[in-house]
């Protein structure tokens, strides 16, 4: 907390981000900014400071604000919270994910030097952006000790939670505070369509032909008048519709780009049910919580927080075996004939999530925190 909470903008710090330099320079910037490091110093110095709350800071400022709060909290009583919201403090690739070998990847975790990603040539890009990012790691986990200039971590999931403890963080440091969510429930009587949907980032990591590939399957296996719908855009987008005009059943399959959040509730809406297919672990997808607002039965592959949200959080849909497109059918099978059954069930679900995604239970969370 800054001593006047209402100071006007003059008084905010003006950070860099890497992608504002050249290559040699931003890679630098990357791995240590000493802009970013001399600017948060300087205001910490300045300034009456009891909380700081990191959010996602890796990648667009670098480790360095670590070291400028490492000095003042030498000689202020700070506290210092930091929300994770994906896994780059237990891997350097920050996804638990080789992108070379296509393969979820713990080989860093518990490991005091996470150098794993020098020689597994993890990040998607190659091995130059794995070496940086293997470097930015080692800044920060063993020259700075990030886990220790941070007194507690949040994570949105039990799943990081448990992750973290692996690595050996004291469970006593990690607080699981799910994250809140504003979002207006339909009613239950609304109309429905024999349409399952996906939205999100056409990566790779997210597996659209897998999902074409189990819907193409199981139309021909069970006749029926389904449509699969794909809203997104990202690098996978061409492999997708290639895959899509591979497909037998192509005319029931539909593409179309992002859209602005209540065109794409209105889009949605009429479908049965939401399929995620990522062969990576995702920390806490809102995509399920969303999905159930709408009336959506959610299914995802049953790994990480996405097993946790349908099986913990929501207790509606189903999980399925990644990349197992026999398991995908077979759960799909199960809740078309068990549909009124899980309506009901995410009846159950709408009616505690508005309290337990509320804002103000987060406030409280963090306010417990914070004092």
């Amino acid at each position: 907390f800054v001593e006047n909470r209402f100071q006007d903008a003059s008084s905010d710090i003006r950070f860099r981000t890497w992608e504002e330099s050249k290559f040699l320079s931003g890679t630098i910037n990357y791995i240590f900014s000493f802009y970013n490091y001399r600017q948060l110093l300087k205001f910490l110095r300045t300034k009456r400071i009891d909380v700081i709350h990191i959010q996602g800071f890796f990648s667009s400022l670098s480790p360095s604000i670590l070291l400028a709060i490492k000095k003042v909290k030498l000689k202020s009583k700070i506290k210092v919270i930091q929300t994770l919201h994906e896994f780059h403090l237990i891997c350097p690739n920050s996804s638990l994910f080789n992108f070379t070998k296509n393969e979820i990847c713990e080989k860093c975790i518990g490991k005091k030097y996470k150098i794993k990603i020098f020689f597994e040539n993890c990040d998607r890009r190659g091995r130059i952006h794995s070496i940086i990012k293997g470097l930015r790691s080692f800044v920060s986990n063993n020259i700075l000790s990030h886990k220790d200039i941070v007194d507690i971590f949040i994570t949105p999931s039990n799943f990081l939670r448990e992750k973290l403890i692996e690595d050996g963080i004291s469970p006593t440091k990690i607080k699981y505070i799910i994250n809140p969510l504003s979002i207006d429930f339909v009613d239950m009587n609304s109309p429905k369509e024999n349409k399952i949907c996906f939205v999100g980032r056409l990566s790779f990591e997210k597996n659209i032909p897998f999902l074409i590939k189990a819907f193409s399957k199981w139309k021909k296996e069970f006749p029926n008048n389904y449509k699969l719908l794909i809203i997104g855009d990202g690098s996978e987008k061409n492999k997708i519709y290639e895959t899509i005009r591979g497909s037998e059943f192509k005319y029931d399959i539909e593409m179309k780009p992002f859209l602005e959040h209540s065109k794409l509730a209105q889009e949605i809406i009429k479908c049965r049910f939401l399929s995620l297919a990522s062969i990576c672990y995702e920390n806490s997808p809102l995509t399920l919580i969303e999905a159930v607002a709408l009336n959506i039965i959610p299914i995802a592959p049953g790994i990480g927080g996405m097993q946790e949200s349908i099986n913990s959080l929501l207790n509606v849909g189903k999980t399925y075996i990644p990349d197992k497109i026999d398991s995908w059918i077979e759960c799909l099978n199960y809740l078309i004939d068990n549909y009124n059954l899980e309506m009901d069930k995410l009846l159950k679900a709408k009616n505690v999530l508005p309290s337990k995604l509320s804002v103000q239970n987060y406030y409280n969370s963090l306010n417990t925190i914070y004092h």
